[in-house]
């Protein structure tokens, strides 16, 4: 059965927990920023890159491709979405091994990076995989690099608000 937009005659759980039980709003966690979806879905996808098959078949590299494509299309954040469509058409995807697709998403990575004025990262095919076969970003491997660590960075940087794409919830953090 769906529930009217209301909450009355609908089970809490029904709303998701929006609405407690008396239909008042439910304090909830705030959904997460954009730097905290960015780092979330690089940390994602360095995992799933030194998963991916050593010598993939033709089906494997389809399915990885259709996978990106997916995963673009559907990242919550419509400018860096649009944005990283941009890298792939410069810096194709490399789907051919576990090496170069973990490499080529580094790559990628110090592309965002440097379009966001931060630090990049040495690719270094060893601890990409480590990081990547452990669930850490390269920074919790190896630490931030000396001068972030110095200065006291290491964050993702807001987008300015000229270039916040309207609609887009994880994006409007930078309008604050």
């Amino acid at each position: 059965r769906v529930c009217a937009v209301s909450s009355r005659g609908c089970p809490a759980s029904a709303m998701g927990g929006l609405f407690s039980s008396s239909g008042e709003a439910s304090r909830q966690p705030r959904p997460p920023g954009r730097a905290e979806i960015g780092r979330a879905g690089w940390r994602y996808v360095h995992t799933l890159a030194a998963q991916h098959p050593e010598k993939p078949g033709p089906q494997e590299e389809v399915d990885a491709l259709m996978w990106l494509r997916s995963f673009v299309h559907l990242y919550p954040c419509q400018l860096c979405s649009k944005e990283f469509i941009e890298v792939c058409a410069d810096l194709p995807p490399r789907l051919s091994s576990r090496d170069e697709y973990s490499m080529w998403w580094c790559e990628a990575h110090n592309r965002v990076r440097g379009d966001l004025s931060q630090a990049l990262r040495r690719c270094e095919l060893k601890d990409l995989l480590e990081a990547g076969r452990s669930g850490q970003s390269l920074d919790e491997l190896r630490g931030p690099p000396k001068s972030e660590a110095a200065a006291g960075e290491g964050t993702a940087q807001a987008a300015p608000a000229s270039q916040v794409a309207e609609g887009c919830a994880a994006c409007s953090e930078g309008r604050r």
